[in-house]
C-alpha cells in the first residue's frame, strides 16, 4: 500500500442522498446527475420551491434530469484511487436507472490494474435505502475488514434494507412520465376516496408495495407501516435504524422522526433532502422512509 493511502474508499452516485456532513467526514465521491432547470433557473429557493413556484405562475416546462455518463465515473474512479486503494462505488438499482451500467462501463475503459481496484455494487435500492447501506458499507470498512470481505457481505445484505415511499399529489408522477394513463386514472380515482399507494423496490423495481386508506397525514401512513413490519424484530431486541428524506416536506419529517424515536429499539440515521433526479418524479412534499432490518 502506498504511503497516506487509504486501504478503500467510496465512490457513490448522488442519490444514496446522504447529508453533506456525513459525505465530508467519510471523504465520499460523489458523482452527480444532470439538472436542466430551464425556466426555473433564476427562481430562488430549493429545487422544490422552484417547483411549487414554477407551477404557481403557470410554467409547463419540467425540469430534465440526465444520469451520470462514463465519463463522470471513469473521472470520478481516477480521482479517488489518488487517495485509496480499493474502491467501493455504490448506486441506484439498476431496474430504476442506467447508472450502474454506467458505471460498470466506466470500469471497462481504465486499465486492467485499476478495474481490479474498483468493486461496484447495485443497491436495488435508492434514496434513504441506499443512503443507509452506504453507512452500512462505512462501519465494515472502519472495522478494517478486506475489500472481498465487504463487497460480499453488502451483497447478502441487500434485502435486509427496506424502503417505503408516499406523495403528496399524483400529478408529478403523471408529469414525469412513470406511470401509464391507465395507472394514472386509477390513482386519481383512488385519491379520491383518501387512498393513496405506498411504493417500495421490489427486486430492485419500483412498485407499489401497499395501500393506505382514510390517510390523516403522509408522516402518519408511513409510520403505521414501519410499526407493523418492524415490530417482530423490535420486541425481540433488534436495533432498528431508520433514515428518512423527503421533497421540502420538514414539518411532516419531523412528526415521523418523533412517532419513530418513540418505539423502543429504533434510532433515525440521518434526515435529508431527497435530490432531484429522484424527488422530479414524485414531486414536493413527498416522504421517503428507509430501515435496516
Amino acid at each position: 500500500m502506498e504511503e497516506n493511502k487509504l486501504a478503500i474508499g467510496l465512490v457513490a452516485d448522488e442519490t444514496v442522498d446522504l447529508p453533506q456532513e456525513i459525505i465530508d467526514d467519510n471523504k465520499i465521491k460523489i458523482v452527480r446527475f444532470k439538472l436542466d432547470l430551464q425556466e426555473l433557473a433564476d427562481i430562488p429557493g430549493n429545487i422544490y420551491e422552484k417547483a411549487r413556484e414554477a407551477e404557481r405562475r403557470g410554467l409547463k416546462s419540467l425540469i430534465k434530469t440526465s444520469q451520470p455518463s462514463i465519463n463522470d465515473f471513469a473521472i470520478a474512479f481516477k480521482d479517488k484511487l489518488k487517495e485509496v486503494e480499493n474502491i467501493i462505488c455504490i448506486t441506484i438499482s439498476s431496474k430504476v436507472s442506467g447508472t450502474y451500467n454506467s458505471a460498470l462501463q466506466a470500469k471497462k475503459f481504465l486499465s486492467q490494474e485499476l478495474q481490479n481496484k474498483i468493486h461496484i455494487i447495485d443497491t436495488m435500492n435508492g434514496s434513504a435505502g441506499a443512503g443507509l447501506i452506504c453507512l452500512k458499507t462505512i462501519e465494515y470498512i472502519k472495522e478494517k475488514l478486506s475489500i472481498n470481505e465487504i463487497v460480499e457481505r453488502i451483497t447478502k445484505e441487500l434485502l435486509n434494507f427496506k424502503l417505503l415511499g408516499i406523495y403528496k399529489e399524483s400529478k408529478w408522477l403523471e408529469a414525469s412520465g412513470r406511470i401509464p394513463k391507465l395507472g394514472s386514472m386509477a390513482i386519481n380515482q383512488a385519491e379520491k376516496m383518501n387512498i393513496k399507494p405506498i411504493f417500495g423496490f421490489r427486486d430492485g423495481k419500483l412498485t407499489i408495495v401497499g395501500i393506505k386508506r382514510n390517510i390523516k397525514d403522509l408522516s402518519s401512513a408511513l409510520f403505521e407501516e414501519f410499526e407493523k413490519q418492524t415490530q417482530k424484530q423490535r420486541e425481540q431486541g433488534k436495533k432498528i435504524v431508520a433514515a428518512i428524506t423527503h421533497a421540502d416536506n420538514f414539518p411532516q419529517v419531523e412528526k415521523l422522526k418523533e412517532m419513530i424515536l418513540k418505539l423502543q429499539n429504533t434510532e433515525v440515521a440521518f434526515i435529508n433532502l431527497v435530490c432531484f433526479p429522484i424527488g422530479g418524479h414524485i414531486g414536493p412534499d413527498t416522504i421517503v422512509l428507509a430501515w435496516e432490518q
